[in-house]
């Protein structure tokens, strides 16, 4: 089993529904009180508790390859054209088959 995620307020909320129904851990900047912090502010806190950060918002990724900010491992996701579902799918199916250590950057 993987390390819980860390839904930033990108994430459509029944996304996150999905995956917690799926089995895994998540927790959600709404629910962490995190709401409108700054990108950064956000990738501190997934750090923070060792989660997985989850997001829509491609401005994480400038953080942690171009800047080079420390994390825990991240998972962007392209949502043009995309449904609830087919999210839900996409990252459940790579959850599975990522080891609990795994720290990279994946494109979903």
């Amino acid at each position: 089993m993987t390390r819980p995620l860390y839904c930033d307020e990108s994430i459509w909320l029944p996304v996150a529904d999905g995956l917690s129904r799926r089995g895994w851990t998540v927790h959600t900047a709404r629910n962490e009180g995190s709401l409108g912090d700054s990108d950064r502010e956000q990738l501190r806190y997934a750090v923070a508790n060792d989660w997985l950060l989850l997001t829509f918002d491609d401005d994480f990724l400038s953080l942690v390859e171009g800047q080079e900010l420390e994390h825990r491992g991240l998972i962007y996701v392209q949502q043009a054209g995309r449904q609830i579902g087919d999210v839900v799918k996409v990252v459940d199916e790579h959850l599975q088959n990522r080891s609990e250590d795994d720290q990279s950057i994946q494109y979903l």
